[in-house]
């Protein structure tokens, strides 16, 4: 009578390799997922900064470029100069024209107080000359009344044979000469009210004075705008740095001619960098401003970084393209869109630059 064996059939090598493996997926996955619960990840975003274009507002040829890319500037540093010769013998003609304004204001301003004292001594003098012509034409007055009562009195007294002939002719000859006196005091007084009006009148030759001093200040102000304007824009011929940053790209040479507003140079600020992560419009509900960020850069694959939401976007990135995608055929395709996330970083790290890829996980809680 045959007997059958209880002992449990052993497993094969391949099988055991097999659980073995399976086991390891299983813990990998659990892993994954568990450390991507609570957290969003977005592989759209990239490190922005603000990038500053430097441009001349003046057209001219460079004559100096003293900074390369790479450089580290600092806030005031020269970055190039545009050929200033133009507006610096513009500068020179503008104030040459001022000089010889401001020398016509001072002969205007000497004539005109050597006209006023002139003027003024006239004017007083005829007053003076006026006041003794009346004075001389009142006593002519008195003394050709006086005149009047004493031969008016001989010429009675003689008709009554009181008086002799004589006096009557000393008498009347006295009364024509007061007469004669009296005639000239007036037409003197007649004079100096002449010789006061004329000099009154000469005060007028200071008011065209006063207006052609006018004038000339009038142009000396708009000679002194033009000149500021001018060194105005030698100064700008000379480009400055307005922040502490690094030289991007540079755009012309010495000697290259740049017309107004066109880039001639890249600069940053490495102490203002953030990213921007657009984030599917399915996981941004649960995204606030205040979580913490895990940021991994492409460049840097075995560095993190972190750092913090800053802004949450108001918008799909679709609403800033330039060219609008209308759908004039009525066919319908949905794509998820996707909203701009700000994250700032906790700490600067001097290898991050604009421009560089990165990936993001945002900690949004269990």
């Amino acid at each position: 009578m045959s007997s059958t064996s209880s002992t449990p059939r052993r497993l094969s090598k391949k099988t055991w390799i097999f659980a073995g493996s399976a086991l390891v997926i299983v813990a990998v996955v659990v892993l994954w997922l568990t450390s991507k619960a609570g957290k969003v990840h977005g592989n759209d975003a990239r490190i922005e900064g603000e990038v500053l274009n430097i441009s001349s507002r003046l057209d001219g040829w460079v004559t100096k470029r003293p900074v390369t890319e790479g450089d580290h500037i600092k806030k005031g540093q020269l970055l190039a100069v545009v050929d200033d010769r133009t507006s610096t013998l513009d500068l020179s003609t503008i104030t040459a024209q001022i000089g010889a304004a401001e020398e016509t204001v001072n002969q205007l301003q000497a004539e005109k107080d050597l006209t006023d004292k002139q003027n003024s001594a006239a004017v007083d003098e005829a007053q003076a000359n006026l006041q003794a012509a009346k004075a001389s034409m009142n006593t002519a007055d008195h003394q050709l009344t006086l005149a009047q009562s004493t031969f008016k009195r001989t010429d009675k007294l003689l008709k009554k044979g009181l008086t002799n002939h004589q006096q009557w002719d000393d008498d009347h000859t006295a009364l024509l000469q007061a007469s004669d006196q009296q005639q000239q005091a007036q037409a003197d007084y007649s004079a100096a009210q002449a010789k006061l009006s004329k000099a009154q009148a000469t005060l007028g030759q200071t008011t065209v004075l006063n207006s052609q001093i006018q004038v000339e200040q009038q142009q000396i102000q708009a000679l002194k705008s033009q000149a500021a304007q001018t060194r105005q824009n030698i100064a700008d011929l000379k480009l400055l740095s307005p922040i502490d940053g690094v030289v991007d790209k540079t755009l012309i040479d010495n000697g290259d001619y740049a017309q107004a507003g066109q880039w001639l140079m890249l600069i940053h600020d490495p102490s203002k960098l953030w990213v921007e992560a657009n984030i599917k419009e399915t996981k941004i509900g649960s995204i606030k401003v205040g979580q913490t960020v895990d940021i991994h850069v492409d460049a840097y694959p075995n560095a993190t970084f972190t750092g913090t939401v800053t802004r949450v976007g108001n918008a799909a990135t679709n609403q800033f393209a330039l060219l609008p995608s209308p759908n004039p055929s009525g066919n319908f395709t949905k794509i998820t869109q996707r909203v701009p996330v700000r994250i700032h970083f906790d700490h600067l790290d001097p290898r991050l630059k604009p421009g560089l890829m990165v990936e993001v996980d945002i900690h949004v809680g269990a």
